[in-house]
């Protein structure tokens, strides 16, 4: 019977976590909404940089679970006037070889889904997961290990489609 309850106080448990972080959110957070409400319902963001006219843009990641990635705007009075999914072709489009390195991708688009890195090339990658057109795709950018250059950026199918979520990365 203690195994019964205790499986039940975790089941619940877990609800309830799923509850609040459902409720921590982007989506749930409206357009003029100051940030320190904003810092109070979603914590802190993977990067916050201060834009040239003032403003301030935070990006919040949903990765590895989540398929968005999402930049928030803030005036000089601290309001929040934009948001967006980062995870869309208009802002791959941003991504500059040879010209931006892993930091500024890390300020774009927030921690990736997944990292790996390719010791024989040199290499490392990261991963992004996100929808288009009703379909899983994965956002993959290559950089150098020694100087941390985006050397290039593809798009294919996300890999954990398929595999059905499965973390066995030796198919």
């Amino acid at each position: 019977m203690t195994k019964y309850l205790n499986c039940l106080k975790a089941v619940a448990l877990a609800f309830i976590f799923g509850l609040l972080a459902a409720c921590a959110h982007p989506d749930s957070v409206n357009l003029g909404t100051s940030y320190d409400s904003v810092m109070d319902k979603l914590g802190a963001p993977d990067s916050r940089t201060v834009l040239p006219d003032g403003t301030l843009r935070l990006v919040y990641s949903l990765q590895p679970m989540g398929q968005q990635s999402y930049v928030m705007i803030f005036n000089k009075e601290g309001h929040l006037i934009f948001k967006e999914n980062l995870l869309q072709q208009k802002y791959f489009n941003e991504i500059k070889p040879k010209i931006m390195n892993e930091q500024d991708i890390y300020n774009m688009f927030g921690h990736p889904c997944e990292k790996w890195t390719y010791a024989l090339s040199g290499e490392h990658t990261y991963m992004y997961r996100f929808q288009d057109g009703g379909m899983d795709w994965a956002l993959w950018i290559d950089f150098d290990n020694k100087t941390n250059e985006v050397l290039r950026y593809v798009i294919s199918i996300d890999p954990w489609t398929q595999r059905d979520g499965d973390d066995d990365k030796n198919i």
